[in-house]
């Protein structure tokens, strides 16, 4: 008789465990998908060196993803310049958020077309737009150039020897420019020209013209 109570009483306590364990699941498992649907407000880490920015949405229960990198001089390398979605904005834990970082390396343009093509004035917007720098501008005396304000651009160097059109270069890289100018003066001024004498011009025949 004893033995069946004790058979019984086995049995409920084997089941009330059960309950239990299955109880302290259920507790957690609650727990964490309601913590899980809680929202946050998107820090800002903008202007934030990347592992600053890593350990900010850390202490907020967000992920993050790099997703492009840009090359911006006037930002220090490795620093976050965009982040989606922006500060301020709710999501919820766990939500992750991308970034665009400042890259290290210096992006390539590609070499314009700029001799024969252009003049220096327009040669050096030109660079400029390309985000290429005017370095040494050597001028080159051509009698075909009547003006001074014509600056046609004969040649295009990079590093001394000539680059072509559509060459990849570094950005900032500099640019030196060979232009055509004019040959001194090439403007008549009769100012200064003397006669020459001619010596078979008699000195009577000069007085008779003076007088």
């Amino acid at each position: 008789m004893f033995k069946g109570i004790w058979v019984v009483v086995k049995n409920l306590l084997l089941m009330l465990l059960v309950l239990v364990v299955i109880f302290v699941i259920m507790f957690f498992a609650i727990n964490i998908y309601t913590r899980k649907g809680q929202t946050v407000d998107v820090p800002k880490v903008t202007g934030m060196d990347i592992k600053k920015a890593i350990d900010k949405l850390n202490e907020n229960e967000l992920e993050y993803i790099i997703v492009d990198s840009v090359y911006d001089e006037n930002i220090p390398k490795y620093f976050v310049t965009e982040q989606m979605p922006i500060a301020m904005n709710k999501v919820k834990r766990g939500r992750k958020i991308y970034l665009t970082v400042n890259s290290l390396d210096i992006p390539e343009v590609e070499m314009p077309e700029i001799a024969g093509k252009m003049s220096l004035e327009q040669a050096e917007k030109t660079l400029e737009n390309k985000g290429l720098v005017l370095g040494e501008i050597t001028p080159q005396p051509d009698p075909s150039i009547t003006s001074e304000n014509d600056k046609p651009v004969f040649e295009q160097l990079y590093r001394g020897s000539r680059i072509e059109p559509g060459t990849k270069i570094k950005r900032k890289s500099k640019i030196d420019l060979i232009i055509g100018v004019m040959i001194g003066n090439n403007a008549t001024d009769t100012s200064d020209i003397t006669e020459p004498e001619d010596p078979l011009l008699e000195k009577s025949d000069v007085e008779g013209i003076d007088n």
